[in-house]
């Protein structure tokens, strides 16, 4: 379904401050350094030398790409948490992580995910009527599909379970038919979940791993690098030509009765101009979808733009 009609019939397509850095540094790390040499004494006294013993030089530190927008977050409506991973480094960055956001549109990631699993478990190719309900899911973001496709797979219990099989602790799928004060709205889009949990689920997809093999994540990669042209905006911001995309966004106003209260969210892959990395932005609280898109369009800018090219 086009972003033209979506308001009708896909509308759910859906501070203490802090950033942290997962992986090399502790998780209560405000800020990540690298290894730190220690020097150790003995209870001997150390052998005649005509030289010192030299001192290793500790690792320089490695500074948070979120720290530029600690203040424009801070600044912007609503909450926004978000989180990268940087091929380059091996590392995951979070910011804002305490905060536990509806996913919208973008469970339907987790959707692909269970039912591509599932078929590699037993060894049976996807149907082409699931091939298909597949693509409008992912590129078109429809949600009918979305919905036979989560009853396919076995409904919110078996996305739960390939959730906890990606490393996805902090994501618990929403078990509702609709959306409260909607008959029409999918439930599923309440689905809650972590900027960390989003990052692990694409990095799925992005990087081998033992949960999908090559062909199901080329599969999926393939469908998110051709999203519909109007639904091209968040972790892709300020990202330019020539590089590889793979994305999915969500959208959901929270309060139906004013259109108000809008989560806004965008998960992705990107690849090229000497970067490689996985992006998560969450927002919620937003009084227009715009704000959302907006904030997480200039988040996906930053972060372009402070992780830089490789050096050579």
């Amino acid at each position: 379904m086009r972003r033209s009609a979506r308001r009708v019939s896909q509308i759910a397509a859906l501070s203490a401050f802090a950033i942290v850095a997962v992986g090399c540094a502790s998780p209560s790390s405000t800020l990540s350094t690298g290894p730190q040499a220690t020097v150790t004494s003995r209870a001997t006294a150390p052998p005649a030398s005509s030289s010192p013993t030299p001192t290793p030089t500790p690792k320089p530190q490695v500074t948070s790409p979120f720290a530029a927008l600690a203040g424009y977050i801070s600044s912007r409506p609503g909450q926004t948490t978000a989180a990268v991973y940087d091929e380059r480094t091996g590392r995951t960055w979070v910011i804002n992580p305490s905060l536990i956001e509806d996913t919208a549109s973008i469970v339907k990631v987790e959707i692909m995910g269970t039912l591509l699993r599932q078929a590699e478990k037993h060894k049976t190719p996807l149907s082409s009527s699931v091939n298909s309900l597949m693509t409008t899911m992912i590129e078109a973001s429809d949600n009918t599909s979305a919905t036979d496709l989560l009853n396919d797979a076995g409904g919110p219990s078996a996305v739960q379970k390939f959730d906890r099989s990606a490393g996805m602790t902090h994501t618990t799928p929403s078990t509702l038919a609709f959306i409260p004060g909607s008959t029409t709205l999918p439930g599923w889009g309440l689905t809650t979940t972590t900027a960390a949990d989003e990052v692990k689920l694409v990095r799925k997809f992005a990087y081998p791993n033992k949960l999908l093999d090559g062909p199901s994540r080329e599969y999926g990669l393939n469908l998110m690098e051709h999203i519909e042209a109007d639904q091209a905006w968040g972790v892709s911001g300020g990202v330019p030509s020539g590089t590889t995309i793979a994305l999915k966004n969500g959208w959901l106003p929270l309060d139906l009765t004013s259109y108000s209260n809008w989560q806004t969210d965008s998960i992705g892959w990107i690849d090229g101009h000497g970067r490689n990395y996985v992006l998560a932005v969450l927002s919620k609280g937003n009084a227009s979808e715009q704000d959302g898109i907006d904030t997480i369009n200039h988040i996906a800018a930053t972060i372009y733009t402070e992780l830089g090219p490789k050096s050579s």
